[in-house]
């Protein structure tokens, strides 16, 4: 499944607000702007209401300006009509800056499919896990996976999902993709450890952008360890037989 990130340039310090935030879109088309009714929010004055558009077109990414009042640039250059966009373009959209990502494997497969075997070489411990991804598709996966090899899952597609799951059924190992739409996955994962009460869980991040841009996003998320899409089954059957 296509997807991008655009992560915030904005100066941290200037803004205390959810400017500093990047933008996960997963799903398209995806249109953003200051309304409410738009799949990606950005509340600032100088945002139109719509203000630009992002939609599949022969398998690229493309954005698409609105007819915003302040306009939608792609590496310093206003457009109007789709363009598509590449890993490390800069995106501005009005004044604020944003650097575009896309992920390591265009594919955006979470689990390689080569390397997922019919159960694992020992006898593991059932845990009791949680799958967050927005991913339908990943999630399900992932989730069908670990069934197989006698562990209990349980999937959520957002925040208010993983909270609701995690009360429930208090898992000892959550898999949470760091990139959530519309939602920061560390921030998600903090609300799991203090408000669902999973201060002992294990957090394992899973991303499909390069690793080193989640670092201080790790660190504040509390997660013990970082996958990167795809990961080898071997790696997830070594993890869950020891946990970090």
């Amino acid at each position: 499944m296509k997807e991008v990130f655009l992560r915030s340039r904005w100066l941290k310090d200037l803004e205390g607000s959810d400017l500093n935030q990047g933008i996960a879109i997963t799903h398209f088309p995806a249109v953003v702007g200051r309304s409410s009714e738009c799949e990606y929010q950005i509340c600032h004055p100088l945002i139109s209401r719509r203000h630009c558009a992002f939609d599949l077109r022969d398998g690229e990414i493309c954005v698409q300006d609105l007819g915003s009042l302040n306009g939608t640039y792609l590496n310093g250059e206003r457009i109007k009509g789709p363009r598509p966009i590449h890993d490390g373009d800069r995106l501005d959209l009005t004044f604020l800056p944003y650097a575009v990502c896309l992920p390591i494997s265009p594919e955006g497969s979470v689990v390689q499919p080569s390397s997922v075997p019919e159960a694992p070489a020992e006898e593991l411990r059932p845990h009791e896990v949680l799958v967050v991804d927005d991913n339908v598709d990943s999630a399900q996966t992932l989730a069908v996976l670990l069934e197989k090899w006698g562990h209990h899952v349980h999937v959520a597609h957002d925040g208010p999902e993983a909270l609701q799951a995690a009360r429930a059924h208090q898992p000892d190992t959550v898999f949470l993709d760091i990139r959530l739409a519309r939602e920061n996955g560390c921030h998600v994962a903090q609300q799991l450890r203090t408000t669902a009460g999973l201060d002992k869980a294990v957090f394992v991040g899973i991303t499909g952008y390069d690793p080193d841009d989640t670092l201080e996003c790790l660190e504040e998320g509390g997660f013990q360890q970082l996958l990167t899409k795809p990961v080898a089954a071997e790696v997830l059957q070594e993890l869950l037989s020891h946990p970090v």
